[in-house]
């Protein structure tokens, strides 16, 4: 079973010491992007990022809105991060570790096609080229070895921040939303409030 991501975006069109309230801006339409998750959030943290604001639980002053969301009280890894501390993401560093999935490529006449990344292993071919008692965590071998088999590859790499972005377009419009309501109100009078079903 995978986990998904709830929650809305707050603000206090206010300033500080004034109610917070729901904003507008759609979450249901973030995809299942444990990258994202792990770099914000500390949720499926493969990549070995280290979290920008993992288990905060819900905002004491949490808006009436966003409290009344479904699923917030079955959800768990429940948490909320500034648009100020997101702001300040580099989005050039590295993971402190290699990935955990070993990352998949076609070999073709053009070069390599990325395939996915896999935490359980990457299958029988993998198997049959790393060995059957290999361990199927990438972080457990050495960045870049790789393990070549007709036309598939797969690779131990280290992710940078900035990968995250990269490939969820859908985050990154959540993220513009959140800086243009940050130059209305300041950044840290806009937040990201989240939740997780798994």
């Amino acid at each position: 079973m995978g986990t998904d991501i709830a929650g809305c975006v707050e603000i206090r069109p206010h300033g500080p010491d004034t109610p917070w309230i729901l904003a507008r801006i759609d979450l249901d339409r973030l995809p299942r992007h444990y990258d994202a998750f792990g770099l914000l959030f500390g949720i499926r943290n493969y990549a070995g990022f280290e979290p920008v604001a993992a288990a905060r639980g819900i905002p004491e002053d949490a808006s009436e809105a966003a409290r009344a969301l479904p699923c917030l009280d079955t959800g768990h890894g429940h948490t909320w991060v500034t648009w100020a501390e997101l702001a300040r993401i580099d989005w050039e560093r590295p993971a402190s570790k290699t990935d955990d999935r070993l990352h998949e490529y076609r070999i073709t006449s053009q070069g390599l096609v990325k395939l996915g990344k896999a935490n359980v292993g990457t299958g029988l071919a993998w198997r049959a080229v790393a060995g059957e008692h290999a361990d199927p965590r990438g972080s457990s071998h050495p960045e870049g070895t790789e393990w070549r088999r007709g036309d598939r590859l797969w690779r131990v790499e280290r992710l940078v921040q900035g990968d995250v972005l990269r490939t969820d377009p859908e985050l990154r419009a959540v993220l513009d939303a959140m800086h243009e309501l940050a130059e209305q109100h300041g950044d840290d009078n806009v937040r990201l409030v989240v939740w997780f079903d798994s």
